[in-house]
């Protein structure tokens, strides 16, 4: 069986770029962004529901897409030179 880092979408699927699709679980994203996994599962159940785009696969399994974090984190990042 493959590893959460080895799913990638299939052939036919639709890319938005050039590379392919690497699959987080809520552990490997807690740990890119050094927070607690409860955290990331707080921000999951919040109404409305926040942080990064997740896809529920089961009841115990929620995977993000590096693409979808990256894209979430540029959306978050703040710039002084900007607000200033």
């Amino acid at each position: 069986m493959p590893s959460n880092a080895d799913l990638t979408l299939p052939e036919n699927s639709p890319k938005n770029d050039a590379s392919e699709c690497i699959w987080r679980t809520t552990e490997e994203v807690a740990a890119i962004l050094k927070v607690d996994p409860s955290t990331i599962r707080h921000w999951r159940t919040a109404q409305p529901p926040q942080g990064p785009p997740f896809v529920r696969l089961t009841a115990r399994l929620t995977l993000y897409s590096t693409h979808d974090l990256q894209h979430w984190l540029a959306e978050h990042r703040i710039d002084p030179r900007e607000v200033a």
